[in-house]
């Protein structure tokens, strides 16, 4: 199984997981046409694509599902108050299929299992996808790291973690209060600090690889997270591969294998 961010940030989400030729969109946040351009980047051909899978309504992560869905005619999954809340959005031409979180279901060769996240909409998800004995999930866009959250991401094998802020950046910004207070709340955003926190309980449980993404472009940098996780880790003794995904950048071609267990 292989993984690329394709974008991660308040400007636009979505990631791609390819296993053997078949690729599935989690979020699909920029445009159809730029997302297009982007996998052609890393050789997937968008006629690969056979589903999109989103976590919940917002903009940033639902601007190019549609167009997507409708030219490709593949099927886009989310949680009822997902596909609910965007029921304007939809031209009608669309495959919706709800899903529940709790619930696992199958896309292609990989087995998809939602997870609740604290996070300010209707019913949001994060998901942990597997293919055999490799894993991976995500945990973006929340507020807190529930006791849910660390343990469905402490099960695989590469985590994707939100690390949206600074809080003293944040505090001292120049976005509106409410909107401080909206990101800074328990149904917002991480901040760096959290992520580093999350990001040592999940190398205490063996996970191999971490990835810190969904960062501000107004609060954040990708050397403060760095510089913020690397010593959290450095001071519990934990040394998993760590990579920070720029606002509006991709990543690599990611490869996710699985330590098969013998008995």
């Amino acid at each position: 199984m292989d993984v690329c961010i394709l974008a991660s940030s308040s400007a636009g989400n979505a990631i791609a997981v390819r296993v053997g030729h078949r690729v599935v969109l989690i979020d699909a946040g920029l445009s159809a046409r730029m997302i297009e351009a982007r996998l052609e980047a890393i050789g997937w051909p968008p006629s690969s694509l056979v589903g999109i899978v989103l976590s919940h309504e917002h903009r940033d992560h639902v601007r190019g599902a549609g167009v997507l869905a409708r030219r490709y005619r593949i099927p886009v999954y989310g949680t009822s108050g997902t596909l609910h809340a965007l029921t304007l959005f939809w031209r009608g031409g669309e495959d919706l299929c709800p899903i529940e979180a709790g619930c696992r279901f199958q896309v292609a060769d990989m087995e998809f299992e939602p997870f609740s996240v604290p996070h300010d909409v209707a019913d949001p998800a994060q998901f942990v996808v597997r293919n055999g004995h490799a894993s991976f999930g995500i945990a973006t866009d929340l507020g807190c790291v529930t006791t849910l959250v660390a343990q469905k991401l402490a099960t695989t094998n590469l985590a994707i973690v939100e690390a949206n802020h600074d809080a003293d950046r944040l505090r001292w910004g120049d976005y509106p209060w409410a909107v401080k207070q909206r990101i800074a709340s328990p149904h917002g955003h991480l901040d760096n600090d959290q992520a580093a926190e999350l990001a040592v309980r999940l190398a205490e449980a063996g996970v191999a690889h971490i990835v810190m993404a969904h960062l501000s472009p107004h609060h954040n940098d990708v050397e403060q997270v760095r510089r913020t996780v690397v010593a959290a880790l450095s001071a519990a003794n934990l040394t998993p591969r760590l990579t920070v995904v720029a606002p509006q950048g991709s990543t690599e071609i990611i490869p996710v294998r699985g330590k098969e267990t013998t008995g």
